[in-house]
């Protein structure tokens, strides 16, 4: 069963610099993202909004030997899109803002989407994280053929066999809950940073 990444990109910038490319510790924020994709992920895509985008992004694609995908669409639109023109059946979805994300993380959540056709986080009041999470391709083309729509609550509706994970549920993987903090301005990227050189120091 093969499988993909697909790390989204098209978010607010941090200082005039692309969320994905503002430098932790002098590293693009990226790379953190993809260097803790699980080791049978064999397809890695990088999802833009436009060609300037395409172009910044370019050097990293190049290092980590993934595909750029140019999309203005939401993520229900690029899955859409994207999915069959892909071999994988598996995909994960993942945020580029995430630098704290653990390997053993997202492999739980891709090993999950062979049991079910998808597996989503959701919270105590049940709001569901779209990202984070992992969907099987055909049931996920057959929800949006059923919903007609690219609204991904409309799609997650129609789709059978889901597992929704209650995110309390994952301090098993890291109490604090760091895996899923997700860097947004250049405070926060000081508290990732001084995240990141603490395991760094444990090692």
């Amino acid at each position: 069963m093969t499988s993909t990444a697909v790390v989204l990109t098209d978010f607010r910038e941090i200082g005039c610099v692309q969320r994905g490319l503002y430098k932790l510790l002098d590293r693009p924020m990226i790379e953190y993202v993809l260097d803790a994709l699980p080791d049978e992920v064999e397809e890695l895509v990088i999802s833009v909004r436009d060609e300037v985008v395409r172009d910044a992004y370019a050097a990293t694609a190049e290092k980590y030997i993934a595909n750029i995908h140019v999309s203005q669409a939401g993520l229900g639109g690029i899955l859409k899109a994207y999915m069959p023109l892909s071999k994988s059946d598996r995909f994960l979805i993942l945020p580029c803002d995430a630098p704290l994300i653990t390997q053993e993380f997202t492999t739980f959540i891709l090993e999950t989407c062979r049991k079910f056709s998808a597996a989503i986080l959701r919270d105590a009041e049940g709001r569901v994280e779209y990202l984070f999470s992992a969907y099987r391709k055909a049931p996920f083309l057959e929800a949006c053929s059923s919903s007609r729509s690219e609204d991904m609550a409309e799609i997650i509706r129609n789709i059978k066999n889901a597992l929704f994970i209650y995110t309390g549920a994952l301090k098993v993987f890291d109490q604090k809950m760091n895996m899923l903090f997700r860097v947004t301005n250049s405070s926060e990227a000081r508290r990732a940073e001084r995240i990141i050189s603490g395991r760094m120091k444990k090692l």
